[in-house]
């Protein structure tokens, strides 16, 4: 009975520091006072590799209502973290929280590009595209380029059996010796003019069944009563 009592007390104890916990969580979610340390956070993923998006989704939050505060190019950091993550939906939902009129500014703009080339699979251009982020943004997020690569590779992968050499080399931006190592570091075979992908469960043509949970193909009742409308037979 006692180590009974002891166990409750002590589950109670945690749910109510769990509870307390989240108040002031709840509480500090508006309280502008957060938005430098979470700017140096911001600060502090660039300069290490490391991704907190909660943090950036509270961070562009306060930036809502306090337009004040708002720092552009602290803002393009997070855009250009939230592309590193593709295919994942971050840099969607970062869009979410920045109102219409900063997104319109010049240096946001040229992120927005770049993700449009990127999310319209249009690769050769992104690579052009991200000269201008140079300076203002990329020289301070190490490992871009890679993450960005990591992304064509993976999209081409699920949409190709084999594709021109030439066309590998130019979507990733490389020349054709980088361009052989990255691929061939995934399992991809370059032979000659052509690369050969790992075959995986995207690229691969799949056979449709005739009928699979009530598909499309008719059943013997079904059939009989069309061959019964069509000779007028009852």
């Amino acid at each position: 009975f006692y180590l009974e009592s002891t166990r409750v007390q002590t589950a109670r104890a945690a749910l109510s520091q769990s509870l307390r916990r989240k108040e002031a969580m709840a509480a500090s979610a508006y309280d502008v006072a957060r938005v430098p340390s979470l700017e140096a956070n911001v600060r502090q993923q660039c300069a290490d590799g490391t991704y907190d998006l909660d943090n950036n989704l509270a961070l562009l939050k306060l930036y809502q209502f306090h337009p004040e505060k708002s720092d552009s190019a602290v803002v393009g950091r997070v855009l250009v973290k939230a592309l590193t993550r593709l295919p994942a939906s971050d840099y969607l939902m970062c869009t979410y929280l920045i109102p219409e009129r900063v997104q319109e500014e010049e240096l946001l703009a040229q992120v927005a590009a770049v993700a449009a080339l990127l999310e319209t699979c249009q690769f050769r251009g992104v690579w052009a595209a991200l000269e201008p982020l140079q300076e203002p943004l990329l020289q301070h997020i190490p490992g871009v380029a890679d993450a960005l690569r990591d992304f064509v590779v993976h999209t081409l992968g699920l949409t190709y059996q084999a594709i021109p050499a030439a066309h590998v080399t130019a979507s990733l931006g490389l020349d054709a010796a980088a361009a052989a190592k990255l691929v061939e570091a995934r399992g991809w075979r370059v032979e000659g003019e052509l690369v050969q992908v790992a075959l995986n469960d995207d690229n691969q043509a799949k056979p449709r069944k005739a009928a699979e949970e009530g598909g499309g193909a008719l059943q013997l009742g079904q059939l009989t009563k069309v061959m019964s409308a069509a000779f007028g037979l009852h």
